[in-house]
């Protein structure tokens, strides 16, 4: 992974937001006055303490000749006299040092900010034009798109933003998985019990291809079956010897889940691991059928390449339409095929890089010595394996796309998978090696289990999404019959609403936390959902329309403000919540979390909330004070937008 620009090492060489500029201010004030150079990170002190913000003491003093009380009473001195104009008194606290602010002054400048930057505003420049590639999405041809594809192109949907909006060029390429021996399974299915002709004039001809590649897996483990428990009592007859190839499987299951699960030989269960390493064993007629149908499109095969070529054209025609309901593009649509003309040479570098061995045929890479088990690069019959176009598809994103970095955004079932593909970069000396991360997330399970295409269990995305949208125009025609009536302004609105509130459930966690896919929370229209802060924006913008204050024009005019009011609790909650917005977005960029800027936007939607309720607006008691309070609103409203921007999420006109 390269190494980031930390935000403190930005910040000092041009800081663009009022609480960078304190920062930066008060690190080189307390340098000159102590002679002890620290980085600080503002907190926000606690309800009942004098001061807005604070700074740990105790940190200045190791390794210093500074004691706590005397380091306190140095920088209270020292910044009283300095003054700054955002900061109205300083205090100390125990181990803290807390600023009050002079909130008319910050207010007016956080506001000047907010409406100088508009949409930009919040966005840092750290990243440099560093190129990353995000590896998102990825779902497989001939299968429907489920609802844990979303998982995967949302976030990384949103990541892409939130690197961009950092000052990285962003890459998003959608690596779709067409490619690997599921094709020949395919074709083998399709030439056993499928047509050809009703593949083609169907209305769901990804729904035919998926019953075609269920079945083909259900016959095949009905044949693996009958062969797997034939083998079981010759091992319990014979014993394990009397299995060809069944000692080496065993060892290799065991070194995996050794590595895998970090355990010693000693606590491995021996029972499940010879289970598993018959599952290796075992082969099936059906198996041996859809090896050499993928032998044969590898070659070049004019009838495999027809078969592939159909069932890519078919699922590249039905993700194109859900990717135009979720609004997400990409840059790339290159898929494992891409890189067919590339593995040779790939298998020939890892073949004469010293770094892998031959073993029973197939060519690995050994990395028991790091824990991660033991690669297949190349099968014994020749054929590639996901590792040989990973590795050929990483050396041409490096090459090819000068990438800086590589992020893949899969799930964290597939964790061992890249470590070992790092691990294998690494050796061969190539740099994406070390540049690569693998943003994981939890799995999407129904009550009864994890989803699987194979036992024909799964939720499929677009059901997720025609059901979300059925609910929302439901919402509408109740709650606002006014844009119900408008059909396009209806249509509009129900996607905003429903993508919005699908994005919030995949976004608004972090992604390592797995979800129990549930209609009502998934879509759920109040409380921490994206209907939520919709909705705050919402009411916001029609505050600005009414008093005819134009969005995306917005002017500061203090001649007739009264900045005084922000002073008062509501308003200044929100002030400082405002300024808080630039940190958040480097610490979701910093830690690849998208949830950051979830809770920030519902933060802010909730103080809005409130001060809508106890706070006068457009009736206020004199125009300075309801000019204020405007432009509070509608700094509010550009910030929220931002948030949800960067979340992939839009702002209904109405709701």
């Amino acid at each position: 992974m390269i190494e980031r620009m930390k935000a403190k090492e930005e910040i000092q060489s041009a800081p663009r937001y009022v609480l960078e500029e304190l920062q930066v201010w008060a690190e080189q004030r307390i340098f000159n006055l102590t002679g002890v150079q620290r980085p600080i990170s503002f907190q926000e002190v606690p309800s009942g303490i004098k001061g807005d913000y604070g700074i740990q003491l105790s940190s200045f003093t190791k390794g210093s000749q500074w004691n706590l009380k005397g380091l306190a009473e140095a920088i209270s001195e020292g910044l009283k006299q300095a003054k700054n104009p955002f900061i109205r008194e300083v205090h100390t606290a125990g181990p803290y040092f807390n600023f009050e602010l002079d909130m008319p002054t910050f207010g007016v400048e956080v506001i000047r900010q907010v409406f100088e930057m508009g949409p930009k505003y919040g966005e840092e420049s750290v990243g440099n034009n560093t190129v990353v590639v995000i590896d998102m999405s990825s779902p497989n041809i001939a299968k429907r798109m489920s609802y844990g594809h979303l998982r995967s192109t949302i976030i990384g949907d949103a990541l892409t933003r939130i690197y961009r909006a950092t000052g990285y060029e962003v890459l998003r390429d959608n690596h779709i998985g067409d490619w690997g021996t599921q094709f020949g399974n395919l074709i083998v299915a399709i030439k056993r019990w499928g047509n050809e002709k009703e593949l083609l004039s169907s209305k769901d001809p990804i729904g035919v291809l998926q019953d075609l590649y269920v079945r083909f897996h259900s016959e095949m483990e009905k044949e693996k079956t009958s062969k797997r428990e034939e083998l079981k009592e010759i091992v319990e007859k014979e014993g394990i010897e009397a299995v060809p190839n069944l000692q080496k499987a065993i060892e290799g299951v065991s070194q995996e889940i050794m590595a895998r699960k970090k355990i010693s030989q000693e606590q491995l269960d021996m029972s499940k691991v010879v289970e598993d390493a018959l599952d290796r064993v075992v082969t099936s007629r059906l198996e041996e059928e859809g090896r050499e149908w993928f032998k044969k499109l590898e070659k070049g095969d004019p009838e495999a390449r027809r078969f592939w070529k159909i069932c890519v054209d078919l699922s590249m025609k039905e993700f194109e339409r859900i990717y135009r309901i979720l609004g997400v593009e990409f840059e790339y649509t290159l898929g494992e095929s891409f890189y067919e003309g590339m593995l040779v040479d790939t298998i020939q570098e890892v073949r004469q890089s010293g770094k892998a061995t031959v073993s029973d045929g197939a060519l690995v890479v050994d990395m028991t010595d790091k824990k991660l088990g033991v690669a297949i690069v190349q099968k014994s019959d020749g054929a590639s394996v996901y590792m040989t176009r990973d590795l050929a598809t990483a050396k041409y994103r490096e090459k090819e796309l000068s990438a800086g970095e590589v992020i893949y955004v899969v799930g964290e079932d597939q964790k061992f998978y890249f470590q070992q593909l790092f691990e294998i970069l690494r050796r061969l000396g190539h740099p994406v090696g070390e540049r690569s991360k693998h943003v994981y997330f939890g799995m999407v399970t129904l009550p009864e289990g994890r989803m699987s295409t194979r036992k024909g269990r799964v939720i499929l995305l677009k059901d997720v999404i025609a059901e979300g949208l059925k609910r929302v125009r439901k919402i509408l025609k109740t709650k606002n019959p006014d844009v119900y009536s408008s059909r396009k302004l209806r249509e509009i609105i129900t996607r905003q609403i429903a993508i919005g509130a699908l994005k919030w459930n995949d976004l608004a966690y972090d992604p390592k936390r797995s979800i129990i896919f549930d209609w009502d929370k998934a879509l759920n229209l109040e409380g921490y959902s994206a209907p939520f802060v919709q909705y705050a924006t919402v009411r916001a913008n029609s505050i600005l329309r009414t008093a005819g204050v134009k969005i995306g024009d917005l002017k500061i005019d203090t001649s007739t403000a009264d900045s005084n009011i922000y002073c008062k609790p509501a308003e200044r909650s929100i002030i400082k919540k405002l300024a808080a917005y630039p940190k958040i977005i480097l610490e979701a960029l910093n830690t690849n979390n998208p949830s950051q800027i979830a809770t920030y936007a519902y933060e802010l939607a909730k103080l809005f909330n409130s001060f809508y309720t106890i706070v006068p607006v457009l009736s206020a008691k004199n125009e300075e004070i309801r000019v204020s309070r405007v432009m509070l609103v509608a700094a509010t409203s550009q910030t929220i937008s931002n948030a949800l921007n960067l979340l992939g999420i839009e702002v209904p006109e109405r709701m």
